[in-house]
């Protein structure tokens, strides 16, 4: 009898997969996405690894070089910052689709990785923003560490360990291109394995308990659906990087800040909050959403919803995400278009 040949894919999934896993609205993809969005960041990331310098002199230009002399660096650089960008939007919205599903219930580890999974995201997307040191970037990272220096206890000794010091300097640089180009990535790799690893462990997908529902083998169906949805996911990359640019502006100037100042604009949401209220907007809102997300799987004793969208039995607790996710979503929006000089709220339109 011969030999059954296993490949890798074969670790991270079961043999037979319900129907209901390959239906596309069960997840939508999101997390094959965000791997591919994560992947594509490995590639690009180590080209202009090998390209940059984390030097106040330097950094500026070889940004520059890439973008304008090296064949292809500007493509290079236009996809590692898309994918960057995407990775935040398709992370935020695969743990969305886990909230509102439920499928957190009964896998408790496997949310909190995913969590940490984001935190470690925003981070590295904070770090590397910096690195250009052109002048919207210096002042954003500037109003970013501001931020988390809010937070009582922790948030200074973290701004500190961020900046190398008490302002953005030489080794402000050096530590996020450390953070970024190092320390970071690995952890990401970790963490992944291990939420790859949970859900496998977990037995896939969430369903209703006793419905195995009908089963086919995962060679080749579910390879061929995740397969697709990478290469679309690559595809809307290079689409994008042909039309869409990274930005860089002129170099960073720390006597002439621009005007309005905004940090990176996944985190323009919590400066918004805290230009109403530094303590309230700073600290107690963003510490709360925290432990609420920290905490749903512990304190959720609810029926099982098996990870049907919008479950009954669970619609308060998804009516308090969704206020909780669209209140963010809003306030990133009028930070970041409806905010001119000294932060005054003005009509784009």
């Amino acid at each position: 009898m011969a030999k059954e040949r296993r490949n890798f894919f074969d670790h991270l999934h079961a043999p037979t997969i319900t129907l209901r896993a390959l239906h596309p609205l069960t997840t939508l993809g999101l997390g094959i996405a965000a791997l591919t969005c994560l992947g594509v960041l490995l590639a690009t990331g180590l080209t202009l690894f090998l390209y940059y310098v984390p030097e106040q002199q330097e950094a500026y230009e070889r940004i520059l070089h890439i973008t304008t002399t090296l064949r292809f660096g500007a493509l290079v650089r236009n996809l590692h910052f898309l994918a960057a960008n995407a990775l935040v939007i398709l992370a935020v919205l695969h743990l969305g689709r886990v909230f509102l599903t439920g499928s957190y219930q009964n896998r408790r580890l496997n949310w909190v990785y995913g969590l940490f999974l984001l935190l470690l995201i925003l981070t590295a997307n904070f770090t590397g923003y910096l690195l250009p040191w052109d002048q919207i970037s210096y002042w954003a990272v500037k109003v970013g560490s501001s931020l988390v220096g809010y937070y009582p206890f922790l948030g200074p000794v973290l701004q500190t360990f961020l900046l190398g010091g008490e302002a953005i300097g030489p080794e402000t640089l050096s530590r996020a291109f450390a953070l970024h180009a190092g320390a970071i990535p690995l952890a990401i790799l970790v963490l992944c394995a291990l939420h790859l690893w949970r859900i496998r462990k977990d037995g896939g997908l969430a369903a209703a308990v006793g419905d195995p529902g009908e089963k086919v083998p995962a060679e080749p169906w579910l390879y061929r659906a995740e397969g697709a949805v990478a290469l679309l996911t690559l595809a809307a990359l290079l689409a994008l990087s042909l039309i869409i640019d990274a930005p860089l502006y002129e170099r960073a100037d720390p006597l002439h800040p621009p005007n309005p100042v905004r940090a990176p604009w996944y985190f323009v949401g919590v400066q918004e909050m805290v230009s109403h209220s530094a303590f309230l907007g700073g600290v107690v809102f963003p510490t709360l959403i925290v432990f609420f997300l920290f905490l749903v799987p512990f304190l959720d004793r609810g029926p099982f919803s098996g990870g049907r969208w919008f479950a009954r039995e669970r619609r308060w607790l998804n009516i308090l995400f969704l206020v909780v996710l669209l209140g963010q979503v809003g306030c990133i929006i009028v930070g970041q278009w409806f905010r001119t000089s000294n932060w005054q709220l003005y009509n784009p339109f």
